[in-house]
């Protein structure tokens, strides 16, 4: 399978480093807040053998420029464009994670269908106003957080999954990939995710959109309120995990994102 990498400059210049895999089709994964595309490592491969799976580090976080401004969603937005316009993709499904899902709503609140053929929001709120956490038992005491900045580190991403035991050693690659991540990103994107509402938007949205969700999740209130209100929508609920469902469930994840992907693309087939 064909694997390109590459830099794309934003009008500010800052470069983003892309993982470009595969052929026909072109979807754009977008990840979490201050983590790195390798989260998608379950997906690459896999995707890439029927589709164009192009995977993004946002700035300031994996092999992408470390740069103090734009952790904005809309400046995240604007990169995803470029990223489009750079390497010539039309008909784009923007699967997006987390903060990449806010991504996204702010991509097609700013430039609506532009390229676009369908997005895939994974597990996020449209306001914090509905993040809720589901009825589960009491989580067990972890104790003071660990001395060691790499156990501590672990200790943070084991936490975000729920059915999954994941190795120190997994877990090392991830935290590799974002070992040095610009810390500053947060001192603007928190403000920015907490003041965020995208509740008057949902109506307004005229692209199919798929919501995946773990029954685990915190998220899942938030991603049944957008399922409800944006018109054609439609919800899969990953009842095992959490946060992570794309990582605790890849082998379902990836084969209701590829029927998604055929379905809107049924026509012209």
């Amino acid at each position: 399978m064909e694997k390109r990498t590459g830099l794309v400059k934003a009008n500010d210049g800052v470069r983003l480093n892309y993982e470009d895999t595969g052929r026909g089709k072109p979807i754009v994964l977008i990840h979490g807040g201050g983590l790195s595309k390798g989260w998608w490592s379950k997906q690459i491969p896999v995707l890439g053998r029927r589709f164009r799976v192009i995977a993004a580090d946002t700035r300031g976080n994996g092999r992408s420029d470390k740069t103090s401004w734009g952790h904005r969603t809309a400046r995240y937005a604007m990169d995803v464009r470029e990223i489009i316009e750079t390497l010539g993709l039309h008909e784009v499904t923007l699967v997006g994670w987390s903060i990449g899902a806010r991504t996204v709503l702010s991509y097609i609140e700013l430039f609506r269908d532009y390229r676009l053929k369908g997005v895939v929001l994974v597990d996020e709120v449209p306001s914090i106003e509905v993040h809720d956490s589901p009825d589960d038992p009491p989580e067990p005491e972890t104790g003071p957080p660990p001395a060691d900045e790499t156990e501590r580190k672990r200790r943070q991403f084991r936490s975000m999954f729920v059915s999954l035991d994941v190795s120190d050693e997994e877990l090392d690659i991830l935290l590799e990939e974002s070992r040095d991540n610009t810390p500053a990103q947060g001192v603007t994107l928190g403000p920015d995710y907490r003041a965020q509402d995208w509740r008057p938007l949902l109506p307004s949205i005229d692209l199919p959109v798929l919501i995946t969700t773990g029954g685990k999740s915190g998220a899942f209130p938030g991603c049944k309120y957008m399922c409800e209100h944006i018109p054609g929508a439609r919800m899969e609920v990953f009842e095992r995990s959490g946060h992570v469902l794309f990582y605790e469930e890849p082998d379902r994840f990836n084969a209701v994102v590829a029927e998604f992907v055929d379905s809107l693309h049924a026509d012209s087939a």
